[in-house]
């Protein structure tokens, strides 16, 4: 890249950074209790995640419909209109019980996220500078974590206190603001918006098989996690805001200190351990029925893990990215990957949660398996790379 871009480029690096910041804080302060709101809507355990399985599915679905917006309207207004739409989601969820809104809140998440996560990813791959990506999603992970540090206090005194709309009220709000940094980014050079028949033309499939384990994972970590750690915290929004947020000053300096080393070539060195300490961690947090200690205790093991483990995925996908020459038509398949894996995850927890009531914490088990595929494909990955001279 020529120096005189150089300042443009930093310039679209650090908007797609204050967006983060403003949108992280919406979901730091709202995306933990979701679940648990749902519990108290009279959602059982296996119900809600049946629940995450159909937005996940509708999300797929949508995909189709999303690249002609995108086409149309162009990377930054896609963005934009993402990242409205994930914010007015909390407008229907506030009446989940109802059977209207809660397919309002299905189609409206599902339809933004569709829109929000590949074209960010593509944006983040295409603006970090070459040499400090590592760096750049570790700073993200900082970010993050310290979010989650105030933000789940908040969350837990507004509802609490005030309710679920002020809540989701001022969650909607932060959303909404994050698009304000987004309305300055131009243009994104992400590549042609491919034709569907074209999205899985050329397919990486190692890195579209280490993001559907890395779905699969998430099942478990993301969707299930934080409903079996509200429901081993007695079912108190109070307490399940205090852990998150004691987990968010465990995650902070790890991740960023994370993505310094995978910018030395550290990625190999942290891949293996990481992965094998996730599985020792979903394990954890498996018995978590035992004790409200237990689950705290695997809740600031997880935090601290994954800080490392996100930046070392994510430094992997943004390399395979940016190396395809598509970068958005390369997130568009990979997204269809997460949805995949963490669909099919879903779904299994939500069988087992059926089978296992008395001790709901064994639905996040299945989750370990994801991160099986994980550690081949980035391992692997990371081998052919060097053997190309792609990374040194």
């Amino acid at each position: 890249m020529r120096s005189d871009q150089t300042p443009a480029r930093f310039r679209q690096q650090d908007l797609l950074l204050a967006h983060f910041a403003l949108f992280q804080s919406g979901v730091s302060l709202t995306a933990g209790f979701i679940g648990a709101y749902l519990l108290r809507s009279g959602f059982s355990l296996s119900a809600a995640l049946a629940s995450y399985a159909l937005y996940l599915a509708v999300r797929s679905a949508f995909r189709l419909v999303c690249l002609r917006v995108v086409r149309r309207a162009g990377y930054p207004a896609a963005l934009r209109l993402g990242t409205a739409l994930m914010a007015l989601q909390f407008l229907p969820l506030m009446g989940a019980a109802n059977a209207v809104c809660f397919g309002l809140w299905i189609l409206c998440v599902a339809l933004g996220e569709a829109l929000f996560w590949p074209v960010y990813h593509a944006a983040t791959a295409i603006t970090c500078e070459d040499g400090a990506r590592g760096r750049q999603v570790g700073l993200r992970m900082t970010i993050t974590a310290l979010a989650n540090v105030t933000a789940p206090l908040l969350g837990a005194w507004l509802l609490v206190r005030c309710g679920s709309a002020a809540e989701f009220g001022l969650g909607c709000a932060l959303g909404l603001l994050a698009v304000v940094p987004l309305c300055l980014v131009s243009h994104l050079p992400a590549g042609p918006v491919s034709a569907a028949r074209d999205v899985f033309r050329g397919l990486d499939r190692r890195a579209f098989t280490a993001f559907a384990g890395d779905g699969w994972l998430s099942s478990g970590t993301m969707f299930a996690w934080p409903m079996v750690l509200f429901l081993a915290l007695g079912s108190h929004y109070a307490a399940l805001g205090v852990t998150a947020a004691a987990s968010g000053v465990v995650g902070a300096a790890g991740s960023y200190l994370c993505g310094r080393g995978i910018d030395r070539g550290r990625r190999g060195a942290y891949l293996g351990a990481v992965c094998l300490a996730m599985a020792l961690s979903v394990a954890a947090r498996s018995a978590a029925s035992v004790s409200a200690w237990t689950a705290v205790a695997a809740n600031l093991s997880a935090a601290a893990l994954g800080a490392v483990y996100v930046p070392v995925l994510m430094s992997f996908m943004y390399d395979r990215a940016k190396l395809s020459g598509a970068a958005f038509r390369f997130h568009i398949a990979m997204e269809a990957a997460w949805d995949a894996g963490a669909f099919c995850g879903c779904l299994t927890a939500a069988g087992l949660g059926l089978l296992c009531r008395q001790v709901p914490s064994l639905v996040v088990l299945p989750a370990v398996l994801g991160l099986l595929l994980v550690y081949v494909c980035v391992r692997d990955g990371a081998h052919a790379q060097v053997s190309e001279g792609v990374v040194a």
